[in-house]
């Protein structure tokens, strides 16, 4: 067999393979949803629903069951209320549409986590963070934390858990396994702080994902000044908690790092929303959809740079090889995640219509609710969702919508985005149902609730309790 026969049934082999198939489906529905920037037709609606449905029944053996009955259940919500006259084509195209840009956003975040995952860069500021002296190790965990989760999402807590647990090393006598508890408890505890103040503002959040496609009217510009200041005193506050909790011990200890290493990651999480707003501004599109265009091509970039030092020909080889075999595995082990982002999504734009403004806004009259009493309420109906296990991107997607339907509302977008993202990053601290807190309760050797209500519990009832004391002030 000649190598260009050998080569030509290697590549044939590849498209054929599931896994394979199912990411050239996703890839589709992203450029779909790339082009729906441009121009709006039905056909890249059919399209992009079309390979989201082929990319859903390729992945199916893997797909967990409770991702299963949200896979059956938006179709066949839309197949019901479309043929009992309730909704029409227009609205199920318009679902389609937001399934397909929330793909886009997990896809292109994707790679921008894939890319990370390699780098020697974060290994390192990892390093530096955990070897920290403890009069400003908290404040260096939150705050590098909070970067690291900009970039790789969930993933940072597996980098920064993984290396707090390999630097806690419990003597044998009492005293010394107090004090590694302590460290461990509060290094853990800063590293979640941190990644709970990504919804805040980031826009690789989901929060802002959801936030800005419920809301219209606002922009990620618009709010990102308020969502860094949210997300400051956030970070702040923990660690004025940590300073009062514990107090400082006068043995003066030296830091065993060069802060200096974090620069370019910064420097990197800065340039995913600059290169963006720069692009955005060249081409007129909206900052967001622009955001998840760029993100890929940093990742890209990022791996190709890890590369260096190489021959460009091997360097070529290499980055090509990661392509054929990292790619497909990252994206179609995210089955989960966009089956019930899409879904979710889809249900939340096909059920708006069910909505009757006048009805709410009646009701809302009627019973002489506040502002600030209808925010406060919406905060704690995410609260209580998250704690039943509920997920939030369902909760946040019907309760935008609905509130986007009600006529003299009067409550700023501003004010509806910061109290849906606060409420957001304080659950994600709080319920054992969330994937950031039963991650990172597996490097203590604590389940999730405990981790979430006596480690970290005082720390969420307060911004609670500052943000609604706040609400009924302001509005």
């Amino acid at each position: 067999m000649s190598t260009l026969t050998l080569q030509h049934t290697r590549n044939k082999s590849w498209f054929l393979d599931r896994c394979n198939l199912a990411t050239l489906c996703l890839l589709l529905v992203c450029t779909c949803a790339i082009i729906e920037q441009f121009v709006t037709t039905d056909l890249l609606s059919s399209l992009s629903a079309a390979a989201l449905l082929i990319f859903v029944v390729l992945q199916w053996p893997g797909v967990s069951p409770t991702y299963r009955f949200f896979a059956i259940l938006a179709p066949t919500l839309a197949a019901g209320l479309w043929l009992s006259g309730k909704i029409d084509g227009e609205a199920i195209a318009d679902g389609a549409d937001r399934a397909a840009f929330f793909t886009l956003f997990i896809t292109s975040l994707a790679v921008l986590r894939e890319s990370a995952k390699s780098s020697t860069l974060v290994r390192k500021c990892g390093k530096v963070l955990v070897n920290q002296p403890p009069a400003r190790r908290y404040m260096l965990m939150a705050f590098g934390s909070h970067l690291f989760s900009v970039m790789l999402n969930i993933g940072a807590l597996n980098v920064l858990g993984t290396m707090v647990r390999r630097a806690i090393r419990p003597g044998l006598d009492t005293e010394a396994q107090r004090i590694a508890n302590i460290r461990s408890r509060r290094m853990l505890t800063a590293t979640l702080r941190g990644f709970c103040g990504v919804p805040l503002w980031a826009p690789t959040s989901v929060t802002m994902l959801l936030v800005l496609s419920g809301i219209p009217e606002l922009s990620w510009e618009q709010y990102a000044p308020l969502g860094l200041l949210w997300t400051l005193l956030f970070i702040l506050w923990g660690g004025l908690l940590d300073w009062l909790a514990y107090p400082r011990s006068p043995a003066r200890t030296l830091a065993n790092g060069n802060l200096s290493q974090l620069i370019p990651l910064a420097g990197l999480v800065a340039l995913v929303p600059g290169l963006a707003y720069g692009l955005s501004r060249l081409t007129g599109l909206e900052l967001f959809p622009t955001l998840l265009m760029c993100a890929p091509v940093i990742g890209l970039a990022w791996i190709w740079q890890q590369y260096r030092g190489l021959p460009v020909a091997f360097k070529a080889g290499l980055f090509t090889r990661r392509l054929k075999r990292s790619f497909p595995k990252t994206f179609t082990n995210q089955r989960n995640e966009v089956i019930l982002f899409t879904t979710s999504g889809f249900i939340g734009v096909i059920l708006i219509p069910l909505i009757d403004p006048t009805t709410a806004s009646t009701l809302l009259t009627q019973a002489n609710i506040s502002n600030a009493s209808i925010m406060v309420g919406i905060s704690l109906v995410m609260l209580v969702c998250s704690f039943v296990g509920i997920n939030a991107i369902i909760t946040v997607t019907l309760m935008l919508g609905t509130l986007q339907q009600i006529p003299g509302l009067g409550i700023s977008p501003l004010v509806q985005a910061s109290v849906i993202a606060i409420t957001w990053a304080v659950f994600a601290g709080a319920s054992p149902f969330t994937a950031s807190l039963r991650f990172i309760s597996s490097f203590s050797g604590i389940s999730p609730l405990r981790f979430g209500v006596f480690w970290n519990g005082w720390f969420s009832i307060s911004v609670l309790a500052i943000m609604y004391l706040t609400l009924y002030l302001v509005l």
